[in-house]
């Protein structure tokens, strides 16, 4: 008769499952340290001669700057990257992360984006913590799959994803769809704002976030709501908090998921291991993204069900409909569909808003530019010409133009990217770069650039006049190569209609007493102080 085992039995085959597990995760956790710290010695061996940021040859140095320059980070990078085409910056020596290399030349540009493009995709959650939530907001959209090297079908996915967006982008719908909604949706917001004018200041900045978002609806889901009015758009909304609350908690998580994913075995380390989900669990924010991403799901899943019923789906020319008037032959899931909407609405939405804020940032501290440009209105644009793309053309008004380029350089609305490199690679001036490092490139840093832009901090609309497309690679606002932006024109066009809808009858300045400054999210939108906001007060033109 076998005994039953006693109390201290137990105990004993507690301490030795302990004991067990123990051994397994230091083993496990060395040969992690292990080898990323081989692959980082290669890396660096690699870069020995690359020189690094001004003031970061430290251990850990870069990473605790940036930390302490969370709020001015892109002039923090400017600053340290000031006069070098090329640096390098170190993290955590032994982490998954290798470190970054920062390009600041076109040529640098033009190699990751366009010439070894199948070498530079999207990070990989597992080397990345910002990245696991990023996907989990986005999902398997045309922002987060992966192309050339980083996937397992050469960019197949991603490549029809792009074929079918690229159907919205047409003459056509610029002249109709477009066109209509855009300018109805300009009228909305010069409506709102006249309620303001000779009286207490406004927001302008909510009014054109809320003017992207409704034609962004319209256009992109075929859904008609006018946020300015006071109608409620739950999928706005919820858009807004999902993106706040997601950006406060990568943030804030970043220190604590570095470390998880470093140091801690399985099935507690790595990027989707149970210590990373018990302090999303423990997180009010992430909670609250958690809610918004539902609202999400359930209003998304609506509109797709609603567009799928419609009798007129064949004929209807918003993004939705595009997509599943081409289900059957890809084989798209609904769960696809919202996510690739949700990409596009970050993509149209955030960035044309965001430039549109910083125009009219520029617009009031420069009175002299305000009148000429509305001078060039009146005189090119009675109050009945059509506005599309012919009217609107930077031959036409070349003032326009050259104020939206302007405004674009100074303050792109993605003022900062990164690439995984996938293969060991040189870039062409030579800099040896191993598999696992990301390269990190900056609209904003190249902007300003004295020897290509003179006295580049300084608002001149003239430098684009006469108007000659810049180099992609120098002004990489819309990316560049095989990934440039397709909306790219629909996004100048969208700024224009609103710029000269609200000129024609409006003027503004600068509510006094405002600290002007950029946000730290994705998309650089104007903040003032510790607010989103840009206030402004409206007059009437006589």
């Amino acid at each position: 008769m076998i005994p039953a085992p006693t109390l201290d039995g137990h105990r004993q085959l507690l301490a030795r499952s302990l004991l067990a597990y123990g051994a397994f995760g230091l083993l496990q956790v060395g040969y992690r340290l292990a080898c990323s710290w081989a692959h980082a010695r290669q890396a660096r061996t690699k870069l020995k001669e690359t020189p690094s940021s001004h003031g970061h040859e430290g251990f850990m140095a870069f990473t605790l700057g940036l930390a302490k320059n969370l709020h001015r980070a892109l002039d923090w990078r400017l600053e340290v990257c000031k006069g070098l085409p090329v640096c390098k910056n170190w993290g955590f020596p032994w982490s998954c992360m290798l470190g970054n290399i920062f390009i600041n030349n076109p040529e640098g540009v033009r190699h990751i984006l366009k010439d070894e493009f199948q070498k530079y995709s999207k990070a990989i959650p597992s080397l990345d913590p910002f990245i696991i939530y990023f996907n989990e907001f986005m999902g398997s959209g045309i922002f987060t799959v992966l192309h050339g090297l980083g996937s397992v079908d050469n960019g197949q996915r991603w490549l029809q994803m792009r074929k079918t967006s690229a159907q919205m982008f047409n003459r056509k719908n610029f002249n109709t769809l477009m066109q209509e909604v855009f300018v109805t949706k300009a009228d909305a917001l010069r409506e709102w704002l006249e309620g303001f004018a000779d009286a207490e200041p406004v927001d302008i900045q909510k009014g054109f976030f809320n003017f992207t978002m409704d034609s962004i609806m319209n256009i992109f889901f075929g859904e008609d709501v006018s946020s300015q009015t006071g109608d409620h758009n739950p999928y706005g909304q919820a858009f807004d908090e999902a993106h706040e609350a997601l950006f406060v908690h990568t943030v804030n998580s970043l220190a604590f998921n570095t470390f998880a994913m470093t140091l801690l075995p399985w099935p507690f380390g790595g990027a989707h291991g149970l210590a990373r989900k018990f302090h999303d669990f423990a997180s009010p924010m992430y909670w609250r993204f958690r809610k918004a991403l539902r609202i999400l799901d359930a209003e998304a899943h609506r509109m797709v069900q609603n567009c799928r019923i419609d009798a007129s789906l064949s004929q209807r020319r918003d993004l939705l409909a595009l997509f599943l008037q081409a289900e059957e032959e890809h084989g798209y899931s609904e769960g696809f569909l919202k996510e690739m909407v949700l990409n596009l609405i970050i993509a149209g939405r955030d960035t044309t808003a965001c430039a549109l804020s910083w125009m009219f940032v520029e617009l009031a501290r420069n009175p002299a530019v305000q009148s000429r440009l509305r001078d060039e209105i009146d005189e090119k644009l009675p109050s009945d010409a059509n506005l599309d793309m012919q009217t609107l053309a930077h031959g036409k008004l070349p003032y326009l133009h050259g104020v939206l380029y302007e405004t674009l350089r100074l303050w792109p609305p993605v003022p900062f990217d990164s690439k995984m490199t996938y293969a060991d690679d040189v870039l062409p001036d030579g800099t040896q770069v191993s598999k696992g490092i990301t390269v990190v490139f900056s609209p904003y840093i190249l902007a300003r650039d004295g020897e290509r832009y003179p006295d580049p901090l300084a608002f001149k609309p003239e430098r684009w006049i006469p108007f000659s497309a810049p180099s992609p690679f120098e002004f990489p606002v819309f990316q560049a190569g095989p990934r440039i932006c397709l909306g790219m024109d629909m996004a100048i066009f969208e700024a224009k209609v609103a710029a000269v809808q609200l000129l024609r009858h409006l003027e503004f300045d600068l509510a006094p007493g405002q600290r002007i400054g950029y946000g730290t999210k994705i998309t650089m939108n104007v903040r003032n102080g510790d607010k989103d906001e840009l206030l402004v007060c409206v007059r009437r033109r006589h």
